[in-house]
C-alpha cells in the first residue's frame, strides 16, 4: 500500500515528478537487498562465480557486463557486484533512486539473467507496488489531501461543540435545575 506522507511527500518535496515517483514505486522493493543473499543467489545460479585462488569473477552476469555499452547501466551493475561481493551489506532497491537504477540494470537481459534478477528481488521481498502509474500517485494524494480537510472539518465540529458546552450548557446547569441533556435539548428545538 503507498502511503502518501512516507512514500510520496519526501520525493515531491525534492521536486521529484509524479512519472518519476511512480516508477520508483513501482521498481522499489519491500526491503534492502541484503549482499549475502545477493552473492549465494548468484553463485548458485552461475551468474557469478569466483575464483579463489586467481581471485577471477566469471558467469552469466560477468559475461552480460563485459557485451554492455560503456554508460550509467554498465558502471551501476559494476558497482553492484564489486558492492555484493566485497564490503557491502545491503543494496538500498527499496529506496530512491536504486530502485529505479537497479530497474535500469536489469532492463536488457536476457531471460536467464532476468530469472536471477527476479530471484534477487523476490529475496528482497518482491516488488509490493509494481504496476504503479502516475494516476496512483496522484490518487495517493488527493486522497491524503481528502483525509486531511475531513480531518479539519472535524476539529473545526469539534471546537463548535465545546464553545457551545462551555458557553451555553455549562452555564445553564450551574443552576442545579437543569440537566445538560434537558439544555441540549432546548437549544435543539430552538433552531
Amino acid at each position: 500500500m503507498i502511503d502518501y506522507l512516507s512514500d510520496i511527500k519526501p520525493l515531491e518535496d525534492d521536486g521529484v515528478s509524479d512519472e518519476i515517483i511512480a516508477k520508483h514505486l513501482s521498481d522499489r522493493t519491500a526491503n534492502a537487498m541484503l549482499c549475502s543473499n545477493a552473492r549465494t543467489i548468484l553463485q548458485e545460479n552461475l551468474a557469478v562465480v569466483q575464483d579463489p585462488a586467481l581471485n577471477v569473477r566469471s558467469g552469466t552476469l560477468i559475461q552480460y557486463y563485459e557485451s554492455m555499452e560503456d554508460g550509467e547501466p554498465k558502471h551501476l551493475l559494476a558497482w553492484f557486484i564489486s558492492h555484493t561481493f566485497g564490503a557491502g551489506i545491503d543494496v538500498d532497491t527499496n529506496q530512491y533512486p536504486r530502485s529505479i537504477q537497479w530497474s535500469t540494470v536489469t532492463a536488457g537481459m536476457d531471460a536467464g539473467l532476468k530469472f536471477v534478477a527476479q530471484l534477487l528481488i523476490d529475496s528482497a521481498g518482491g516488488q509490493p507496488d509494481a504496476g504503479t502509474v502516475s494516476a496512483d500517485v496522484v490518487a495517493a494524494r488527493n486522497q491524503y489531501e481528502a483525509e486531511q480537510a475531513e480531518r479539519k472539518r472535524q476539529e473545526s465540529i469539534q471546537s463548535v461543540q465545546a464553545e457551545i458546552e462551555n458557553n451555553w450548557i455549562n452555564p445553564a446547569i450551574s443552576d442545579g435545575v437543569s440537566t445538560a441533556a434537558q439544555v441540549r435539548e432546548a437549544i435543539k428545538s430552538g433552531l
